[in-house]
C-alpha cells in the first residue's frame, strides 16, 4: 500500500472511531446533547493529531522498509561475489560443491575436468594480461557448449570443473568433446599478434554413488591420463 493511503486510513479510522463514541454519548438518555463546538473539535483534533502521527509512523516504516531490502541486495552482492571467480565469472569452488551437493541429491551426472594445456607457455611467452585473456575465453567456451541445467567452475589456476546431470557416459564424453572443439576453435592473439593455438585436456568420470569427492578426484585423474597421452583430448576415467 502506498504511503499516502495509509496515512488517509490512518485518518479515516481515527475520525470514524471519534464520531462513533460521541454519537453513542448523545444517544445515552439523560446525557444531555454533545454541543455543536464539540462535534467541530471530533472532527479537527482526531483529523490533525492522526495525521500527524500516522505520517511519521509511515516515514519510519518506509524508511526501515527501504533499509532491508538496500541490505537484502549487499547480502545478494556479497553473496555473489563470495561465490564468483573475480576473472572469469563463473563460479568458484566454494559454490561448485555445494551447488553440486545439491543437485547432486536428485540428479546424478558427471563430473568433467578441463585442464588448459601449455598454459605456463602462454604466460611466460605472452604475460598474464594474455594469459587472462585466455582463461576468460575458455569460460566463456565452456559455458556456452554446456546447458541450463549443467554447473562449471573455476577451481584451480587453468583448471575448470563441469557438472552435468546426464545419465550416460555417452552423453557427458559428448559434451566433453564438444568444450574440447569449442575451445580449439578459440582465436587468441598474443602480444606478438600471432594467433596462440589453445587446447584442453578433458577427464570425466561419474554415475550413480559418487561423490562430489571422489567423483571430483576420479575426473582429476582421468585428465592427467589425457596429459600423458597427448593432451588435447577427452579421457574417461576406468
Amino acid at each position: 500500500m502506498a504511503p499516502g493511503c495509509k496515512i488517509f486510513l490512518a485518518i479515516g479510522f481515527s475520525l470514524v472511531l471519534t464520531l462513533s463514541a460521541m454519537l453513542l454519548m448523545s444517544a445515552v438518555p439523560g446525557v444531555e446533547p454533545v454541543p455543536r463546538y464539540w462535534w467541530m473539535v471530533g472532527v479537527v483534533l482526531p483529523v490533525l493529531i492522526s495525521a500527524l502521527v500516522s505520517t511519521v509512523f509511515v516515514r519510519q516504516s518506509e524508511s526501515i522498509r527501504r533499509l532491508n531490502a538496500e541490505l537484502l541486495d549487499a547480502y545478494s552482492s556479497l553473496k555473489r561475489t563470495a561465490e564468483t571467480d573475480h576473472l572469469t565469472g563463473v563460479p568458484n569452488r566454494a559454490a561448485f560443491d555445494l551447488r553440486v551437493a545439491m543437485l547432486q541429491a536428485r540428479r546424478p551426472g558427471w563430473f568433467l575436468i578441463v585442464d588448459i594445456d601449455h598454459f605456463k607457455a602462454i604466460n611466460d611467452c605472452n604475460g598474464h594480461a594474455i594469459g587472462d585473456t585466455a582463461l576468460v575465453a575458455v569460460a566463456r567456451a565452456i559455458s556456452a557448449a554446456v546447458g541450463p541445467d549443467d554447473i562449471v567452475a573455476r577451481i584451480g589456476g587453468e583448471e575448470f570443473a563441469v557438472y552435468l546431470p546426464v545419465g550416460s557416459n555417452a552423453a557427458a564424453l559428448w559434451l566433453a568433446e564438444q568444450i574440447r572443439a569449442a575451445v580449439a576453435a578459440l582465436r587468441i592473439i598474443g602480444s606478438d599478434g600471432r594467433h596462440i593455438p589453445l587446447a584442453v585436456s578433458i577427464g570425466v568420470a561419474g554415475g550413480p554413488g559418487l561423490s562430489v569427492t571422489s567423483g571430483m578426484e576420479s575426473a582429476d585423474r582421468a585428465m592427467y591420463r589425457a596429459k600423458q597421452d597427448g593432451r588435447d583430448r577427452v579421457e574417461l576415467h576406468a
